[in-house]
């Protein structure tokens, strides 16, 4: 008896095929699921609250913090991975006045690329956090290295609640 291929045979390649795209396909939804819950835990607690603009921008001078924030806010949303959205409002506006995005490398130091609408202008900087104390308050703080363009250097603080 001579053996023969078989509809039977095709149809159980073609199920092994199937399975088998399947089961890698799953598999690489749950990695891919698990890494992006990995990265949410690590970098979440930096996104704001509700949408809000919880950031609020403080001039930096000769290395120090100063005693009182400006009326500048940023609202700051977790997309994924290591990557962050934002708004910012600049003072006595109510009006968003630029976007862009925090590219984190580790919790601690990243870039910031952005565009201010009123002038067209795309760039970007270099940030560090850091949970620092400031007037006797904890605060997480996103200090922004602006030396390429001669600005002062400033610092976003939110302040710092410990949960119960």
């Amino acid at each position: 008896m001579e053996d023969a291929w078989t509809n039977k045979d095709t149809l159980n390649v073609i199920i092994g095929i199937i399975t088998a795209i399947s089961t890698a396909y799953i598999y690489e939804k749950l990695v891919n699921w698990r890494n992006k819950s990995v990265l949410r835990k690590k970098y979440g607690f930096l996104e704001s609250s509700q949408n809000k603009f919880d950031w609020q921008h403080w001039d930096v001078s000769n290395g120090q913090i100063a005693n009182s924030p400006i009326a500048g806010y940023m609202s700051l949303q977790y997309e994924e991975g290591k990557l962050f959205s934002f708004k910012w409002k600049e003072p006595g506006s109510e009006k968003v006045q630029g976007d862009g995005f925090f590219f984190w490398d580790e919790v601690f130091q990243g870039k910031m690329s952005f565009h201010r609408y009123r002038s067209n202008e795309f760039n970007y900087r270099n940030v560090f956090y850091n949970r620092i104390e400031h007037l006797d308050k904890t605060y997480d703080a996103i200090f922004i290295n602006a030396d390429d363009q001669r600005e002062k250097h400033y610092v976003m603080l939110r302040q710092w609640y410990v949960s119960k």
